[in-house]
């Protein structure tokens, strides 16, 4: 399963999909330069964040992401 953590409006993420903490509100970020917004919704800071980093079923955390294991 993929690892929450929480992150806040200002901050440079990745993409993901992010879930505002007080109100639900969801959407997702594409792109790697985007800095996080407070929430349309309710202006709230916080953010669940789902990082995108599936690509392949033997990435499971973001140092995979960074030092593939090797394909098999």
């Amino acid at each position: 399963m993929t690892e929450v953590k929480k992150v806040k409006s200002g901050e440079k993420v990745g993409p993901g999909k992010y879930v505002c903490v007080d109100c639900g509100f969801e959407f997702e970020i594409n792109d790697t330069e985007q800095d996080l917004r407070k929430c349309p919704k309710c202006a709230c800071e916080m953010y669940d964040c789902f990082p995108i980093t599936h690509i392949r079923p033997d990435i499971n955390t973001p140092e995979d992401v960074k030092n593939p294991p090797e394909r098999k």
